[in-house]
């Protein structure tokens, strides 16, 4: 009975000693590798090939659609050409502008209008009341009458002090512009002879019988230069 009780003590230290020794020794716990089935082919190539799929399902997806043509009843109608075909648009000509006439033709000019001009007689018994209170010299006021009968005119000027021949009573002023004093200018030159003329002024030119008109020097204002007036004065 000893001995029987001596086996049991040297295998119950056994199986402790066992257990001692496998709770002292360290225990790995992170899982084995799983070992893959090798097909021949490598991971590079595995990864370049899912890239080459990826890129073609990118321009399968990116690719235009069919392009969709529209019934020929829908399309635009195009307008029909409405004018006068083949004609091309020029810029308007500028006017060329109108030549200054010389004196020479100015001359012309006015011993033509002059000839056409009425040659009116008025006596010394015939001077106008406006004419004959004006301080003028007989033909001054002659000159005078026929003028204002003629052409209707009653904005006349004749004597005034320290004013050169006005203060003789020789001159005597026609108060008007334009196409008027043109006219009346014609007449003095026509009737000349009739009245003594001297010489007129009009429009800043000088004219005596037997020449031409001649421009004067500039005075400055529409008054001195004539513009606004005509001027005669007599012998």
């Amino acid at each position: 009975m000893g001995a029987a009780w001596a086996a049991k003590s040297v295998a119950t230290a056994g199986v402790v000693g066992g257990a001692a020794v496998a709770l002292a020794l360290p225990v790995d716990a992170s899982p084995a590798p799983l070992s893959l089935p090798v097909t021949g082919t490598t991971d590079t190539q595995d990864r370049t090939d899912l890239q080459s799929a990826s890129r073609s399902e990118a321009r399968s997806a990116a690719a235009p659609a069919p392009a969709v043509s529209a019934p020929v009843e829908a399309a635009p109608v195009v307008p029909e050409t409405v004018g006068v075909a083949g004609v091309k648009a020029v810029a308007k000509p500028k006017p060329k502008p109108t030549p200054t006439p010389t004196e020479t033709e100015r001359a012309t000019e006015s011993s033509s209008s002059s000839s056409s001009s009425p040659s009116v007689t008025v006596s010394s018994s015939g001077i106008s009341s406006k004419c004959s209170s004006l301080g003028l010299v007989t033909d001054a006021a002659r000159l005078c009458t026929a003028v204002q009968r003629t052409f209707g005119i009653d904005s006349i000027g004749g004597y005034r002090p320290n004013a050169g021949e006005h203060s003789t009573g020789q001159a005597v002023d026609f108060m008007t512009s334009g196409s008027t004093g043109d006219a009346i200018a014609e007449f003095v030159q026509a009737n000349a002879g009739t009245y003594d003329v001297q010489y007129v002024i009009w429009e800043q030119r000088y004219w005596e019988p037997g020449s031409s008109w001649e421009l004067m020097e500039d005075r400055g204002s529409i008054t001195a230069n004539h513009y606004d007036h005509v001027h005669v004065t007599v012998n």
